[in-house]
């Protein structure tokens, strides 16, 4: 590994490898590359090889390496399936899935909807994940007058583990589970709100970062950093405040004093991109990609899939487009279909975690099937390859 991939190690290190990178902090390196040289491919046809009704890729898909060497890339969803094979470019559907949702209606527990979003294992046989939870208070009888999904959509990150390569993943009992949360309790018309979709996590010394995307009603929205204690207890996350990780992430319902932020993480370069976050080998960056809009609202500019570099996850690059496309939000009749979940994946990388990227990743994402400009219930998982160089 090289030294910047080791730097992050701590608060002082952060800072001093920010004050010190050679282009400087939240630049990119002006010969920095990445861009699309493939045609897409077809990884999961869902009309023809699902198992099951939510077997389907609704956040960014992650993959790992089991003890034996198998890749297994998870298909989140409330709930998730995975795919198996001997590598990224091999994979079969496994027709069983590795968590199912509680779908509890009291909000205090944490526990309705829940994705494996952001798995990790440093032995292929245990594997522990922050997962995607998601309060829906439409789906329950008097929890939401608004009678929709996102007006009472609460969101919240907690913990996952599996002992037995990924086959399955159970939690431990609410609230010990809560990893992050928003400072406000659950209140219908108020969504979407909370802490969402947290990114790949990336191992430091000892310690596990990734980014949030966070929305509480009256504040800025935008990411955050968090960083795991040394145990990974989920109680023992923190928040970047501007200084140091000192944020902790009080469960709403059990905690009622005033508590810090965290710092938006430059939201003005990277927006809410949280969705896939690696290590290049070859421009010596994290290298962060998701779907947003262009930086400046000028005629012509396009949204769809961007990416942005860093020394150090604080100071971010100015994101560039990578790939121009329809999204969810801004898909009009007569477009291609849109897409959304980017997430760079390499098969030739040698994390055990697909931590990092190299000179020829694939940029996988999920396309959205349209008839008669109405969505349906299909969707594929789809990759192009990316070509970086620096």
């Amino acid at each position: 590994m090289s030294s910047a991939l080791l730097a992050v190690l701590g608060t002082t290190m952060l800072l001093a490898v920010a004050a010190n990178a050679g282009e400087g902090a939240g630049t990119a390196p002006a010969e920095a590359k990445v861009r699309v040289v493939g045609r897409p491919q077809v990884v999961f046809d869902r009309s023809r090889e699902a198992c099951g009704q939510a077997e389907e890729p609704d956040l960014p898909v992650r993959a790992f390496r089991n003890a034996s060497g198998q890749v297994q890339l998870l298909l989140p969803h409330y709930e998730t399936y995975r795919m198996a094979g001997p590598s990224l470019n091999r994979l079969s559907s496994v027709c069983r899935p590795v968590m199912t949702s509680v779908e509890d209606p009291d909000p205090r527990r944490f526990q309705d909807r829940r994705w494996v979003a952001s798995p990790f294992t440093s032995d292929g046989i245990h594997v522990w994940a922050l997962v995607h939870e998601e309060y829906q208070g439409n789906r329950h009888p008097g929890h939401c007058p608004e009678g929709a999904y996102y007006p009472c959509w609460y969101n919240a990150i907690t913990l996952a583990r599996s002992a037995d390569g990924g086959r399955s993943y159970h939690q431990p009992r609410p609230p010990r589970h809560l990893v992050a949360a928003s400072s406000q309790r659950y209140r219908p018309g108020n969504g979407p709100s909370g802490v969402f979709a947290p990114s790949n996590l990336v191992k430091r010394g000892g310690r596990f970062y990734a980014l949030v995307r966070v929305r509480e009603p009256g504040l800025p929205s935008g990411d955050c950093l968090i960083r795991s204690g040394a145990g990974r207890a989920p109680g023992s996350w923190r928040a970047w405040d501007g200084s140091s990780f000192a944020v902790a992430f009080d469960d709403p319902y059990r905690a009622h004093a005033a508590r810090a932020r965290c710092r938006r993480i430059a939201p003005d370069r990277i927006s809410e991109m949280t969705e896939s976050l690696t290590y290049s080998t070859v421009l010596n960056r994290y290298l962060l990609a998701g779907i947003a809009g262009p930086p400046t609202r000028r005629p012509g500019k396009e949204r769809g899939v961007y990416f942005s570099l860093s020394p150090d996850l604080i100071h971010w690059s100015a994101r560039r487009l990578l790939l121009p496309a329809a999204t969810l939000h801004s898909y009009w009749c007569g477009q291609s279909s849109p897409i959304a979940y980017p997430s760079l994946l390499d098969p030739s990388s040698r994390s055990r975690n697909f931590e990092t990227t190299g000179a020829h990743p694939f940029l996988y994402f999920t396309k959205f099937r349209y008839r008669g400009c109405r969505k349906t219930a299909n969707r594929d998982l789809m990759r192009i390859r990316l070509s970086v160089s620096g």
